[in-house]
């Protein structure tokens, strides 16, 4: 089963969001736990925003 585009262009595009929000000055949590908890978060938000813009919530 072979992945749709948007998951092939899912990773780079959340580390570009990274970078970019670190550039405007924002910052993780620190520590492991509370990192992964956020950047999961995240994460879910991207793929939303991704599915709204390609206008797949319909």
């Amino acid at each position: 089963m072979t992945r749709p585009a948007t998951d092939l262009r899912f990773e780079p595009l959340a580390a570009e969001v990274r970078v970019l929000l670190e550039q405007c000055g924002y910052r993780l949590p620190p520590g492991d736990h509370a990192r992964d908890l956020v950047l999961v978060r995240v994460e879910v938000a991207l793929k939303n925003l991704v599915e709204i813009f390609e206008g797949r919530t319909w």
